[in-house]
């Protein structure tokens, strides 16, 4: 789900939000509301992190506060999940929580990988640099002595 505004993300929430009160008079559709949520976590996750990064459209204040509002929201939709699976499916509610924390596990281990990798990287850039200002330092001083004894005994 690609969310392009505050506005479209506000939209989506409505429609979650009556799909949430459609399972809640069905009990029927609980997986539906469940791929809705995550898509749409999924978006807002982009959304924000793309406008962060950007220099051309950085978030307003209004869209920041609109923003929070939204995750509020969206954590108070995976509450109304959490309390439909407990009533109509506990297992299910136990293998969603089971797989949410590995994928907080693999997140995490995933991070610490990545800044292994960088911390690794710049222990090799300056290594690099150090290897080249060495060399280059010595290029001098063998070039300085060279002319030195050219000058001296030729």
């Amino acid at each position: 789900m690609v969310i392009e505004s505050i506005a479209a993300a506000s939209a989506t929430l409505s429609a979650i939000n009556g799909l949430i009160s459609q399972v809640n008079e069905t009990g029927q559709g609980v997986h539906q509301v469940m791929g809705m949520i995550s898509d749409f976590g999924e978006g807002i996750t982009e959304f924000e992190a793309q406008r962060r990064q950007s220099t051309f459209k950085p978030l307003t204040q209004n869209e920041i506060l609109k923003l929070q509002m939204l995750k509020r929201q969206y954590e108070r939709h995976w509450q109304s999940v959490h309390d439909l699976l407990l009533v109509a499916d506990p297992k299910l509610l136990d293998d969603f929580k089971a797989a949410k924390a590995q994928q907080e596990h693999d997140r995490q281990a995933h991070l610490k990988m990545i800044a292994r990798k960088k911390k690794a990287r710049q222990h090799l850039i300056n290594q690099i640099l150090v290897g080249g200002t060495t060399l280059l330092i010595g290029a001098v001083i063998i070039g300085l002595g060279l002319i030195v004894m050219i000058r001296v005994y030729g």
